[in-house]
């Protein structure tokens, strides 16, 4: 799914620059089976800092940053493919060199003969706790991946899963994310 590209779109080099969507803004893009980006919002432009047309058709792992792991890319496309909607926490690059993290939701698209077509993605702005909450998970993963290879971090995340007693990946994003909502009412008094 994911794979390097002889892309004339360049990232520069990295930065330790944060950039964040507002609160009520909402990315959205579409992409075909293959990864390749069909449609980007203006607030997609804005974040990634591509200009309304200079993504389409090229493939979304170009914004993929390096901090992500790729076990977790492969756990998406798996659920993906297998007919799925799931959510993630994606750390992506600018086209500058900045990043900017996003709660995604993705979407599986379907013709009228029940075949896969696209997925659509919708992302908000991830909480400061949510990033703080996946990134040393996402930075254990990496190493996992480094020392081990990919597929040992895919065991590895699975074995966390379990050990969590968390059925998917999709349902781990869904506690961090519902860990915010339930720390924030927990403390009002009614």
């Amino acid at each position: 799914m994911y794979s390097p590209t002889n892309s004339k779109i360049k990232i520069l080099v990295p930065s330790n620059q944060e950039v964040k969507l507002l609160k009520n803004e909402v990315a959205i893009f579409r992409t075909d089976i293959d990864g390749n980006i069909l449609y980007y919002n203006n607030t997609f432009s804005k974040i990634s800092g591509y200009n309304n047309s200079e993504l389409l058709y090229r493939p979304y792992s170009l914004i993929r940053h390096i901090d992500m792991p790729k076990s977790i890319y492969f756990i998406i496309w798996k659920t993906l493919l297998a007919g799925h909607t799931t959510s993630a926490i994606l750390k992506n690059f600018t086209k500058d060199g900045n990043f900017y993290w996003l709660f995604t939701k993705f979407i599986v698209q379907k013709n009228s003969k029940n075949n896969i077509v696209s997925f659509l993605i919708h992302g908000t702005q991830a909480s400061n706790r949510s990033i703080k909450r996946i990134e040393p998970f996402y930075n254990e993963l990496i190493k996992y991946e480094r020392e081990e290879g990919v597929n040992s971090a895919i065991v590895e995340l699975h074995s966390f899963l379990n050990r969590e007693n968390i059925a998917t990946y999709n349902d781990y994003i869904h506690n961090i994310i519902k860990e915010k909502r339930d720390g924030f009412f927990s403390n009002l008094i009614f």
